[in-house]
């Protein structure tokens, strides 16, 4: 009676267990993308930069380029009716590649999902590589108990990595946040710029003007810690923002974009201790923009 009872257990058991991996595999939905709609696109502009592909109304995948900041790929789930709860991005070769053929391996996986949106931080330079050597992109979407496999194909995509690259190398080297405002720092008593990264920051922040439109004017204020007199201080500071205001110049900037002021001593940061006074011998460097334009 014993085994009929443990025979009619292992039974169930392994019945549960096909029924479990039928269930699962029912679950999973594919759909690969049409050969003539497997095309990668590029935008460009100054500030941003990306390559796509849209997957019908399920969804778009995007790699994207801003200034000061590390490229990204970007998965946009289109439809509202269900929400992500994973998503994992691999690359495959091609149907009509040679089985000799071996794309870059990648892979991508991430449960950190914003409204149906997830984005990868790691390095996509492999990503490139796949893209342009005719690899597909399989993405497995994890609506909880159920799953959707995308395969993203493959067509002629060298001119869209093309334009992409060529839109990466003419991005603005800087970002608003960056751009808007900086302070450049002197020794007790010195009057030129002479740090090289201050240097290098100033021939960014001109080339950032030329690509914003928006910006309309450069305000530069001069200051200087307490040691000396008010009237020598005074032109001290002046001396500091001229010298800045002709590195602007130099580097292309339009003089009548220019506002340079001077206050001397008169407005600290910190109290002039021997420690503060570093942080008090500044130039303030501004941008104002036409939010209108």
């Amino acid at each position: 009676m014993g085994n009929i009872f443990l025979k009619v257990r292992v039974f169930t058991f392994f019945c549960i267990v096909i029924f479990t991996i039928n269930k699962v595999t029912a679950a999973e939905q594919s759909f690969i993308q049409n050969y003539e709609q497997g095309f990668w696109s590029a935008k460009e502009t100054s500030f941003f930069c990306s390559l796509e592909q849209t997957f019908d109304s399920y969804a778009k995948l995007e790699i994207v380029s801003v200034p000061a900041e590390p490229q990204k790929l970007v998965f946009n789930w289109l439809l509202s009716d269900k929400k992500i709860t994973d998503i994992q991005i691999f690359s495959r070769k091609a149907d009509w590649q040679s089985s000799r053929v071996s794309p870059p391996q990648l892979n991508f996986f991430s449960a950190d999902i914003n409204n149906n949106t997830v984005v990868f931080d790691a390095d996509v330079s492999t990503l490139l590589r796949v893209i342009k050597q005719g690899g597909w992109l399989d993405s497995v979407i994890g609506f909880g108990d159920e799953q959707v496999r995308l395969t993203f194909t493959n067509t002629n995509s060298n001119l869209a990595i093309d334009q992409y690259q060529h839109c990466l190398t003419e991005l603005s080297p800087l970002s608003w946040q960056q751009a808007r405002d900086y302070e450049i720092y002197f020794e007790t008593g010195k009057r030129i710029v002479e740090k090289t990264a201050d240097l290098a920051f100033l021939k960014d922040l001109v080339r950032y003007i030329s690509l914003d439109t928006k910006v309309t004017k450069v305000m530069i204020d001069g200051h200087t810690d307490n040691v000396g007199s008010p009237l020598a201080n005074r032109l001290l500071s002046k001396e500091r923002a001229d010298d800045i205001a002709s590195r602007l110049v130099e580097f292309g900037l339009p003089k009548n974009m220019l506002e340079v002021r001077a206050h001397g001593q008169r407005y600290p940061v910190v109290e002039n201790s021997k420690v503060g006074r570093e942080s008090n011998r500044r130039v303030l460097i501004r941008l104002f923009r036409d939010t209108t334009k």
